[in-house]
């Protein structure tokens, strides 16, 4: 499948800041089932940048502001080509089955396995999950109270709790998971998904939506053990540490002739 995309990333202060250090992944990953071409990035009105891959091969752009500003904006957009989703890599899958900086499993979580008797195969283990979780929780769109002892507590939560609860859950029964951060076909807003390792493949799973991706079009920006290795956004600057983020973006799949 061939997808046309294109998103806007806006970073503005309430007063100007210099010496701005900046790390954005905004280019979409590379990989056997998502290849990119005519790549156009633009930072800051053509400002100059570099490129980079970080520790999960995730590509990043860089650079340093040093005059006053109040805004930092990138824009890119591009072609992409899309396969089924399932695939290899050479990462390894004992990476993500252990605990991560914002995963780890707690006697909430215990809970909520022991209402459910699991399939024996890893594949229905997963699809279960992901559709229970899709099934139990309401998704919201900011909340006061983090991490997934809130998300399972109070039943509601951010894009980022449903990806990070499977993943919790499926390293507890000794599936390996990563959470992947990008876009997806209807949406104008970032999305988490879940890959996990079966059967020598990383397989996709969406417990938003409670799906099992194949062929719907999920652009991969970044993947890591959570989403502290796949925040769009980091960076040092001198000024008041106060920001708003926007993001946005759409993806338009391509006529076939």
């Amino acid at each position: 499948m061939k997808v046309n995309f294109s998103y806007d990333f806006t970073l503005t202060f309430p007063e100007s800041v210099r010496d701005h250090r900046y790390c954005l992944r905004i280019v979409p990953y590379e990989n056997a089932i998502q290849t990119c071409s005519n790549l156009d990035i633009r930072v800051n009105t053509n400002a100059a940048f570099e490129q980079g891959t970080d520790g999960f091969a995730n590509r990043f752009v860089y650079g340093t502001i040093a005059k006053p500003h109040k805004s930092l904006s990138a824009h890119i957009e591009g072609e992409l080509e899309l396969l089924p989703y399932v695939y290899c890599d050479e990462e390894p899958p004992a990476l993500y089955n252990a605990p991560s900086p914002l995963v780890s499993f707690c006697a909430l979580m215990q809970a909520f396995l022991d209402e459910t008797t699991l399939p024996a195969s890893a594949f229905r283990k997963a699809f279960m999950l992901t559709q229970k979780i899709r099934d139990s929780f309401t998704l919201i769109e900011s909340t006061k109270a983090e991490g997934l002892e809130s998300f399972l507590l109070y039943k509601e939560g951010l894009r980022n709790d449903f990806s990070h609860l499977l993943i919790a859950l499926l390293r507890h029964v000794n599936i390996p998971a990563r959470l992947c951060h990008g876009f997806i076909e209807g949406e104008n807003k970032t999305h988490t998904w879940v890959e996990a390792w079966m059967e020598g493949d990383w397989r996709g799973f969406d417990p938003i939506k409670g799906i099992v991706i194949h062929d719907e079009p999920y652009v991969k920006l970044a993947h890591g053990r959570d989403f502290s290795d796949c925040a769009i956004y980091k960076g040092s600057y001198i000024g008041k540490r106060q920001h708003i983020l926007k993001i946005t973006g759409q993806i338009g799949r391509e006529e076939q002739q």
